[in-house]
């Protein structure tokens, strides 16, 4: 198993298709003009989050845990496609560890939040081959499941790159990951109608990123009628000059995008976005039907962030095999804007 920062504070950057050791406290964290930050500065500088998108037939699940070294942020929210966002649950504080538990090791952890009668338990092994999910939130939506997931099964994309000269940004994704059992209740009425056609989209980051942070996202996943498994994740605006963190997913073979191209309207952002790549491997139009959206504007941190929900419809073309279409699958986008 490979370290990722090795002597001489030297980063492996690249693709990561295998485990690794997460050894990120090994790392010298250089300011400007090259001079070693540590104790709190460094602890600060640390962010790492987990995102999970459940998509069920008829709504969908959104769910965040975020740890930034100061404050931390878990979220949940649950949007009916006939009826819009019908609960959100959003709790911040000081990052002191107590409320929110998150260790750094995209390949072996348990997440663990609680306050009140609210929880969330994320506990992920890749060498076990699983994702546990438990949770409560405000004692209206519980959600319990286990998933299949593991490097070998699922080929997720994880990329290890620069964010700044002296910082960098590891991140895992993957999409779809189907349950052997998944809850998902709301006011105790059960939401899940067939676990087969239930699907997860992944997203774990952590590491040193930059001062000034921006990023647009988009991710899905569904089971075609033809049951096809199909998932992908686009990102612009962060690694393009180093390893993209663009792939997608067809019966949980991985393949990758160089980059994807987020043409909307930031004017108007509810008119149909479009995304493609200059080789012609994704042709895709969005369509946003909802949003969470936060805005945040302190002395020492900016945050300004909508996430859309909504239908994505258009084509794949794999480097082998047949192209894909795919019309009104359900996902997400995101633009996202931070000072942290």
């Amino acid at each position: 198993m490979q370290k990722i920062i090795g002597p001489e504070n030297q980063v492996h950057y690249g693709v990561w298709d295998g485990p690794i050791e997460f050894n990120h406290h090994d790392f010298t964290l250089l300011d400007f003009f090259g001079k070693e930050i540590k104790g709190l500065k460094k602890k600060f500088a640390f962010h790492s989050f987990n995102y999970l998108g459940i998509m069920m037939e008829d709504c969908l699940v959104g769910i965040a845990a975020v740890s930034l070294g100061y404050a931390y942020n878990v979220f949940a929210y649950l949007y009916k496609f006939d009826q819009g966002k019908v609960y959100e649950f959003d709790v911040k504080g000081p990052d002191l560890g107590l409320a929110l538990k998150f260790p750094a090791n995209p390949d072996e952890y348990e997440i663990s939040f609680k306050k009140g009668k609210s929880f969330l338990n994320i506990r992920k092994s890749h060498s076990e081959g699983k994702l546990l999910l438990d949770a409560n939130f405000g004692n209206k939506l519980e959600i319990s499941g286990e998933f299949p997931y593991s490097l070998i099964t699922h080929n997720p994309l994880r990329v290890l790159n620069p964010s700044e000269p002296s910082r960098w940004t590891f991140t895992e994704k993957c999409s779809p990951l189907i349950p052997d059992r998944i809850s998902v209740k709301y006011e105790k009425k059960e939401l899940v109608r067939d676990p087969s056609r239930t699907t997860m989209v992944y997203d774990w980051s952590g590491g040193y990123l930059r001062r000034e942070t921006n990023w647009y996202w988009a991710a899905f996943s569904s089971v075609l009628p033809d049951r096809t498994k199909i998932g992908a994740n686009f990102a612009a605006l962060v690694n393009e000059s180093f390893f993209p963190e663009n792939a997608y997913w067809i019966d949980s073979e991985r393949q990758r995008v160089s980059r994807c191209i987020f043409d909307f309207s930031h004017k108007d952002p509810y008119k149909p976005w479009r995304l493609w790549d200059e080789d012609g491997r994704i042709r895709l139009e969005f369509e946003p039907k909802g949003e969470r959206r936060e805005k945040v504007n302190l002395i020492w941190t900016k945050l300004y962030f909508r996430q859309f929900v909504g239908k994505f419809s258009g084509s794949f073309r794999p480097e082998k095999g047949k192209e894909v279409q795919i019309k009104d699958v359900w996902g997400f986008t995101e633009f996202h804007r931070s000072l942290w």
